[in-house]
């Protein structure tokens, strides 16, 4: 990610105005975005589709091991939602922390976006800092 400031110049009777905007330019999915601080905004940056599938799984793994659903098909079946995307989702639960977090707070490496962590990752923490985050791990 990269810090960034706006400038925008105004012309108003030979005078300059200056306007700085603090934002951070992010990409994801082949796009960049700007990304406004919290102050800015008045709500958390990473209020997005990564973290609310990134929870989502985590719910699902504990309504599994509360014994509340028993498996991935009942799961699928009171959410409304193929048993192949459940299964998908609840591998989330298995990120290495340091990605988890990296996530909520809107963090996460360029390029990491919802559709890769849907495809396959490796297991072990140290693999998937490698393979999700490059050398940042």
């Amino acid at each position: 990610m990269s810090e960034a400031t706006q400038t925008i110049h105004m012309a108003a009777d030979e005078e300059a105005i200056r306007i700085r905007i603090p934002m951070k330019l992010k990409k994801r999915a082949g796009r960049k975005e700007i990304v406004l601080p919290k102050a800015v905004t008045g709500t958390a940056p990473a209020q997005d589709a990564l973290v609310r599938a990134v929870a989502r799984g985590f719910h699902w793994q504990s309504l599994l091991e509360s014994g509340e659903v028993k498996s991935i098909r009942g799961l699928a079946t009171r959410f409304h939602v193929d048993h192949s995307y459940v299964a998908r989702t609840l591998r989330l639960a298995c990120l290495a922390p340091e990605i988890v977090e990296a996530i909520v707070r809107g963090d996460e490496p360029d390029g990491l976006t919802l559709g890769r962590l849907m495809r396959p990752w490796p297991v072990g923490w140290d693999e998937q800092r490698n393979e999700l985050c490059g050398e940042r791990g």
